[in-house]
């Protein structure tokens, strides 16, 4: 149980999802009295979201979701115009985000990747391999557009075990898309 303690390493190691130590305990703190909050009521904390905790997007994350939106594809130009005002918030361990914007709308078509899909809603896919020898399972990143805008970035790991390589941190190099 957490103790209103950050660990050690967070005054040490700062991961670049927030603009400071302080930000990430806030969260943390956040994130606590939420899971607490939905165990005193009997809820599942992660079958339904109690706190919409929207905050402006970090600088890794729009560097994450630029590097995605390198391509060219159907809808891109206004998925560009959408990143301009772009708010998120993290909607599970591996790192998915839940993305809001105003913008224009955005005429996006399924790219021929294999992940499986609901069909009009993924423009982009990228992956990584999830080991320092690019010998481990695969890391997916897809960009979800619903009703014309952008709605979320899903990561999940292939083999569903848990994501060693921050999707945050990965060098953008090390990204492949189909």
């Amino acid at each position: 149980m957490w103790d209103d303690c950050p660990p050690a390493w967070v005054e040490e190691l700062v991961s670049g999802i927030f603009y400071s130590t302080a930000e990430a305990v806030i969260e943390a703190r956040q994130a606590v009295g939420w899971l607490r909050l939905s165990e005193e009521r009997g809820q599942d904390p992660f079958k339904e979201r109690i706190v919409d905790n929207w905050r402006p997007i970090g600088t890794v994350e729009h560097n994450l979701l630029m590097h995605l939106l390198r391509g060219d594809f159907p809808g891109r130009r206004q998925i560009l115009d959408q990143m301009q005002s772009v708010e998120v918030m993290r909607i599970d361990p591996e790192g998915s985000l839940k993305l809001r914007s105003n913008g224009p709308w955005a005429d996006v078509r399924d790219n021929d990747y294999p992940s499986d899909r609901v069909s009009g809603r993924i423009p982009v896919e990228g992956f990584y391999m999830d080991d320092v020898d690019e010998s481990g399972a695969l890391v997916h990143l897809l960009l979800h557009v619903i009703d014309g805008k952008i709605d979320e970035l899903e990561i999940y790991k292939e083999d569903g075990s848990p994501i060693l390589i921050d999707p945050y941190e990965i060098e953008l190099d090390r990204i492949y898309f189909y």
